[in-house]
């Protein structure tokens, strides 16, 4: 359930509810007093409880000031590109800033030279918790390897970023991007029960990326990435208990991670059709550890309602008779000119299970595979609105985890 609260202070809420068994003598050794506990009888007459009930990511203070910042910014870049546009339709351009592309999927297509965009986005990760029968697999293996064997889950993640992209040419440009990280409720699980750890927030490391187009014709366009992620994030942060929280929960990873990649395009008439590969080498980064290499693999199909992809998502007019798609989503709203994008991605990532204090983890790291569905607004060739929902449909995860629910991304972009 999502729930915002504007009358007492702004208020953003997560919470689900999921029906687990509960052993008469689990709560002692889950470190949940009974009171917290909502207790029934399921159909097999097991003594259950909800968990993850009550789980409210009450964003308070940075979170709550985040989302204020969202929804004013909204506002206020509307009434900017409103009030540039002077009330009538002159239609600019975007000329290939690349603004206009897939959401999550990098496309090989570039900005013009000389153009900057800065864009702003949030990201919702919805994680699950452990269930009572993977905690007790976890508990039973702890106690036979020496106390190696551990797991931790969180409720999820809220992860904000501010980005920079200039085009240095017509085939190469660059961009910075700066994550705040904000990770919910997190747990481990040892030999002696589940330890609530609670948040991890601060700020994550900075990457620095570049992407060179070296072939452009017949619509069809290709492009090496390649970048660093740098160890500027915060690596100290510390749990309820003052104890640190591990590498893997850290906002930053405190190493030098090179990235490499490819990216190909194809436009037609009113489709785009995008597809990228990236590859990031993790090294020796804080508290000894190796956080664990990471894949991703994209490809996106994109369909433009009211502009047309002949040029590189070069706006124009269409003309001739309106389509149904084409009235669901106008082409003008009080004198404003908007143009749409209906996406469809699927996501594919994969991380390798990471080193901590000098042993593999084997209950990290997996591949998870998103069916991502977006819509984009551009409003007056000047901002650009993107919304996605990625609904996990694989999930082969390493050892014993909780695996992810849904994930939710928001993000706006200006051409400056």
């Amino acid at each position: 359930m999502f729930f915002l609260d504007v009358s007492g202070g702004l208020r953003f809420e997560y919470s689900f509810k999921r029906a687990l068994p509960l052993k008469a003598d689990e709560v002692l050794w889950k470190n949940i007093a009974p009171a917290e506990l909502e207790l029934f009888h399921n159909s097999d007459q097991e003594l259950c409880y909800y968990g993850g009930s009550s789980s409210p990511l009450q964003a308070e203070g940075y979170s709550a000031s985040v989302i204020k910042i969202i929804l004013l910014s909204f506002l206020f870049s509307f009434a900017l590109a409103v009030k540039a546009h002077g009330g009538a339709c002159g239609c600019s351009s975007f000329h290939g800033t690349g603004l206009a592309g897939p959401i999550i999927t990098i496309p090989a297509y570039n900005m013009a030279k000389g153009t900057t965009a800065i864009s702003f986005s949030v990201n919702f990760l919805d994680r699950g918790r452990l269930d009572a029968s993977q905690t007790a697999r976890i508990i039973a293996g702890h106690s036979h390897d020496g106390g190696a064997h551990h797991a931790d889950d969180n409720y999820g993640s809220l992860m904000q970023t501010l980005a920079v992209s200039h085009g240095l040419t017509d085939r190469l440009s660059l961009s910075a991007v700066i994550p705040f990280v904000e990770s919910f409720a997190f747990r481990e699980v040892t030999g002696d029960g589940i330890a609530n750890q609670g948040n991890s927030i601060g700020f994550g490391d900075m990457t620095l990326m570049g992407k060179y187009k070296f072939y452009d014709k017949y619509k069809f366009q290709s492009a090496l990435i390649a970048g660093m992620k740098f160890p500027t994030g915060a690596t100290n942060v510390q749990a309820d208990n003052n104890e640190r929280f591990e590498a893997t929960n850290q906002p930053g990873s405190g190493s030098f991670d090179p990235l490499l990649g490819l990216a190909l395009s194809k436009q037609f008439e009113k489709f785009g059709l995008d597809s990228n590969f990236l590859y990031k080498f993790s090294t020796r980064g804080a508290q000894d550890s190796v956080i664990g290499d990471v894949a991703s693999y994209n490809v996106a199909v994109s369909y433009a309602v009211n502009h047309g992809h002949e040029d590189e998502f070069h706006h124009h007019h269409l003309e001739g008779t309106k389509g149904l798609l084409e009235t669901i989503f106008p082409q003008h709203i009080l004198g404003q000119h908007l143009a749409w994008d209906l996406i469809m991605e699927i996501n594919t990532l994969w991380q390798e299970a990471p080193i901590l204090n000098g042993a593999v983890n084997a209950n990290h790291g997996g591949t998870i595979v998103y069916l991502s569905p977006g819509l984009r607004m551009v409003l007056n060739d000047t901002l650009v609105y993107n919304l996605s929902i990625g609904f996990p449909v694989v999930q082969a995860l390493n050892g014993i985890q909780g695996g992810n629910d849904l994930q939710l991304s928001f993000s706006m972009a200006m051409s400056l």
